[in-house]
């Protein structure tokens, strides 16, 4: 080989002599947009990489134009990240909506301490589908994975150096980086919007179905004995489930996940103050009242926890009874006591005052002066179970000036019927499923017996709403100033289908079953489908007044054989003495909301419900029997009928709300229908 070929590079400083043009540059696009493709244009960014940090190169920066672009040319072969500025980003991107869907990701296993905020699944967004379709680069990043520093927040976070993991999962601010072999082409960079979760929560007159859901959900909330920190506590929901924006916030309840109905709102509107308190952890420890109360940019919500629910049941067996009350029951119940401070007249439940007042009392800080200085310019919901429905409604009583709205479920009777008068202007909506013996207590055995002469089973329950407003001021106060119910009531109602025939006790006509025979009774049978009716008379006033008038012929028509039968006198509609116990749960209660909910919202899905599978054949044999069945009781399951087919008025609210149609969506999409299952005892 001849030496002019040889290229030493000695000791001898021997060169080989190259021409050659100028370094090839490189070229790299970002493209930022929204959840909904939407560009963030006009946002000042710059870019650095080694040769920029070297001063080998100029630095880049500008300004995204009008389609979200960021181009930065002349680049050296190397890996260059960009970096926008903090608070134009943020101010940009807590105007902008999520998608409807989220990636759901499951949560750790117990004892696993990775993060629970990866990366976004690939294929989930379809803003990745069309960008790889155009040859572009997709990424999808957080606020934290974009901006320069943290941004300024108002309101300011509680601890200013802990930023939320979701939003922020890079402490150090390091941009987002390209490596050199992506160079040359754009990449498109979904940024998720800088939100949070917020339940929809409706401040009307009118019963709301969604209201229904997630107060529900909040009640059962109420019950978590999880330390702050955990998962399933209310702190843990309100100030880190709902900064998680990849899934929908969950209230956990034994092993359940219950999905709530939520909606994103800007940063700002987040919940920055939740709180459990108990007067059993207090300091001197006094009584067992606990609730919790959580704040945003619009609501004020306060959840007061029912009566524990534990095995044996201690606190609900000395309170439950059924119709007729013996004298010595009646006699040991707590008596009556003056509320002058809460309606100008009658009297409240001693034992649920003293449990309020204690709270009142020992947390006047965050009853008196948070919660009442919040509420001035917020909207006040309240909520809870049994007990603690109860208590939510003396609270509003307490505040009845702030126009509170309150959903309760299960609620004894706090109030006596002249304080009831007094408390008109508080919206109240009282769920009671079935044969919930709870509503029942304290007994009023006059009072009930009057009503149940009236309506039968129904009497302690729609009695209230059906009766009481209509009896004249000599007929109310017959009975002195009885417990009673005050808000209007939502009926989670199982339906039975009777079939009238003839018979006789006559020993000479028993066997022409009574046909013809000159001593005959009309005997019901029950028959075999029932069906759960979900009845809101407020949604009909004329359709809830022909169910009443039904109801009380049906009940007056029947021959005392298959009325005692029916309808037992001496005890609950459901035989056994604490039968109707067990439809007081939350458990209970909730399946019926969440699957009433998701009827409305997909009525055709594929395969049915199975509450709607079971109505279709309780309207078939009522087709059937129809000549064969006492006409008032079929008429008013007709009735009864339409009032379930006026629950889409309570749905059409959440519908026209910004943001409504996509949070029905989502809670659609990740309720799975074979969970929650309805279920009646007794």
């Amino acid at each position: 080989m001849s030496d002019e070929f040889l290229h030493r590079t000695d000791t001898l400083g021997t060169v080989k002599v190259v021409t050659c043009g100028p370094q090839k540059k490189h070229w790299v696009e970002f493209q930022l947009v929204d959840e909904q493709g939407e560009p963030l244009a006009n946002l000042p960014w710059r870019a650095v990489n080694d040769a920029a940090r070297a001063d080998c190169a100029p630095p880049y920066s500008g300004v995204s134009d009008a389609q979200g672009v960021v181009r930065v040319d002349g680049l050296h072969p190397i890996p260059i990240t960009l970096l926008v500025s903090a608070d134009p980003l943020a101010e940009q991107l807590q105007t902008r909506r999520l998608r409807a869907e989220r990636p759901e990701p499951e949560w750790p296993i117990i004892g696993d301490r990775s993060a629970p905020y990866g990366p976004q699944r690939p294929g989930f967004s379809p803003i990745e589908a069309q960008s790889i379709a155009a040859g572009h680069g997709y990424h999808y990043v957080r606020i934290g994975q974009l901006c320069d520093q943290a941004p300024n927040v108002d309101p300011p976070l509680a601890d200013p150096e802990k930023l939320p993991a979701f939003h922020f999962p890079d402490p150090t601010f390091s941009g987002f980086t390209v490596e050199y072999e992506e160079l040359n082409r754009r990449h498109v960079v979904e940024v998720c919007p800088f939100r949070a979760w917020a339940l929809v929560l409706h401040h009307q007159p009118e019963y709301s179905l969604v209201n229904a859901h997630n107060l529900g959900l909040m009640s059962i909330l109420a019950y978590s004995r999880d330390p702050q920190k955990e998962r399933g506590s209310p702190e843990r929901f309100f100030l880190h489930q709902c900064l998680d924006l990849s899934r929908t916030p969950r209230v956990l309840d034994t092993g359940n996940n219950w999905v709530c109905v939520v909606t994103d709102v800007p940063f700002s509107e987040r919940y920055t103050l939740a709180r459990t308190l108990d007067t059993g952890k207090a300091n001197p420890p006094e009584g067992n009242t606990q609730f919790f109360y959580a704040i945003n940019a619009s609501q004020v919500l306060v959840a007061w926890r029912g009566t524990e629910m534990a095995w044996p049941f201690t606190d609900l067996a000395t309170d439950v009874t059924f119709r007729p009350v013996k004298p010595e029951v009646q006699a040991t119940c707590e008596p009556k006591v003056p509320c002058a401070d809460l309606t100008p007249q009658g009297s409240v439940h001693l034992g649920f005052r003293d449990a309020f007042e204690k709270a009142r009392r020992i947390y006047a800080e965050n009853l008196g002066e948070t919660i009442g200085s919040e509420i001035r310019d917020k909207k006040l919901f309240i909520c809870g179970h049994s007990l603690g429905g109860a208590l939510g409604l003396i609270h509003a009583a307490s505040l009845k000036d702030q126009k509170p709205l309150l959903y309760t479920y299960g609620m004894p009777r706090t109030f006596t019927l002249k304080a009831v008068h007094g408390l008109a202007e508080i919206r109240h909506f009282r769920h009671v499923n079935d044969t919930d013996t709870i509503p029942s207590v304290p007994p009023e055995a006059e009072l009930d017996n009057h009503l149940y002469n009236l309506y039968g089973q129904l009497g302690t329950s729609l009695g209230f709403a059906w009766s009481l407003v209509q009896l004249t001021a000599s007929q109310l106060f017959r009975y002195g100033d009885p417990f009673c119910h005050h808000g209007e009531i939502a009926m989670l109602y199982w339906a039975d289908q009777h079939r009238q025939a003839r018979g006789s006790h006559y020993p000479a006509y028993l066997n022409k079953e009574g046909l013809g025979a000159p001593y005959h009774t009309t005997i019901n049978h029950r028959l075999a489908q029932r069906s759960l009716m979900y009845v809101v008379p407020s949604l009909s006033t004329d359709d809830s007044q022909q169910a009443e008038h039904a109801q009380q012929r049906f009940f007056t028509s029947l021959a005392t054989e298959s009325r005692n039968r029916i309808f037992p006198p001496n005890g609950n509609l459901r035989t056994g003495r604490f039968t109707g116990l067990g439809n007081h749960f939350m458990g209970v209660y909730q399946p019926h909301i969440r699957n009433q909910l998701l009827e409305l919202l997909n009525p055709g899905r594929d395969p049915l419900l199975e509450r709607q599978v079971q109505r279709q054949k309780f309207k078939q044999q009522m087709r059937e029997n129809a000549l064969s069945a006492p006409e008032d009781e079929l008429t008013r399951n007709r009735v009864f009928l339409e009032l379930q087919n006026q629950l889409e008025q309570a749905l059409r609210v959440t519908r026209e709300m910004e943001g409504g149609a996509e949070a029905l969506q989502r809670f659609d999409a990740v309720s799975d229908p074979e969970r929650h299952h309805e279920t009646i005892k007794g």
